[in-house]
């Protein structure tokens, strides 16, 4: 579910009048909202589940004239908020599109990019923000868990928006009860480390590498921390991969997600060849909107 803590934490960022509408809904709405998006000069929507509603003052509204509308001066100030007025201790962040807050949620920035040659420096003229709020759901992996055997080698598949990190901290926290598990968790939305202790719930034995680049995390896992499991998220690049088989080639089983809504989907995904034809996975579950839509038994 989705704390009360977290949201709070995350509403500390929006502006004022946003803040009080969000906090002043009935706590079931809260407890349903996923997302909470801020478009300069046009109206708050809020994530629900499948559905987009407008942020009137203290209520939802199907209505855009009657929600809240912050200005882009408005959006300048939540940003320097989220990045504790210091843009130089978030530029990394800044070129990857996202900061992460405390309580592990993820703020997308929309705006102008700021480009060297082909690559991303930093953004200006913030015109978007968009909170997606994290949350625990203790249990949510667990019939999975039980049906491919709780050995790990799992791929947590879908769409963005599917509960992919949900589901992949709570499989997390499984094998982490069980035995030794590194979380190799680059973007901090799995662990939320914050001064050091996780804010969610990985599991009694999980060892988690906070902020790492992926690959290297994996590696790093590999030589010092002797895990039994590696879980990490969203498989992405080439080097990726190479560092899931150079773990996988020492006997450590791994359990990662990857944006992919179908078998074909995965199938074409090229970075995932290797890992699929080296049976480094056994089984692929697919997500739709936090909802388990198949499992599939992996060649």
């Amino acid at each position: 579910m989705k704390t009360p803590e977290t949201l709070t934490l995350a509403a500390d960022y929006l502006p004022p009048a946003v803040r009080s509408a969000v906090l002043h809904l009935p706590p079931e709405t809260r407890s349903r909202i996923c997302e909470i998006r801020l478009r300069a000069g046009r109206p708050v929507s809020l994530t629900l589940g499948a559905s987009d509603r407008f942020l009137a003052a203290g209520e939802l509204t199907g209505n855009p004239a009657s929600a809240l509308i912050p200005g882009i001066d408005e959006l300048g100030r939540s940003l320097q908020a989220l990045l504790s007025y210091s843009v130089h201790s978030h530029r990394q962040e800044l070129t990857e599109g996202y900061l992460t807050i405390r309580g592990g949620c993820r703020v997308g920035i929309c705006g102008t990019a700021v480009r060297d040659g082909d690559s991303v420096q930093s953004v200006k003229y913030v015109s978007g923000l968009d909170f997606r709020i994290a949350g625990e759901f203790p249990g949510c992996a667990e019939s999975v868990f039980r049906q491919t055997g709780q050995a790990g080698g799992l791929l947590v598949a879908g769409r963005p928006g599917s509960g992919k990190t949900t589901f992949l901290r709570d499989i997390c926290r499984l094998l982490g009860d069980r035995s030794r598990t590194a979380l190799i968790d680059e973007r901090g939305e799995l662990a939320a480390v914050h001064h050091g202790i996780p804010s969610h719930d990985t599991g009694l034995m999980t060892d988690v590498l906070d902020g790492y680049p992926r690959a290297k995390g994996i590696l790093t896992a590999l030589r010092v921390l002797n895990p039994v499991h590696i879980v990490c998220d969203e498989l992405i690049s080439a080097a990726d991969a190479d560092a899931v088989l150079a773990a996988a080639g020492c006997g450590v089983q791994i359990t990662a997600s990857v944006h992919a809504g179908s078998l074909a989907e995965l199938e074409k995904r090229r970075n995932l060849a290797p890992l699929l034809d080296a049976g480094v996975f056994r089984y692929a579950v697919f997500l739709d909107r936090t909802q388990v839509q198949s499992i599939r038994r992996l060649p």
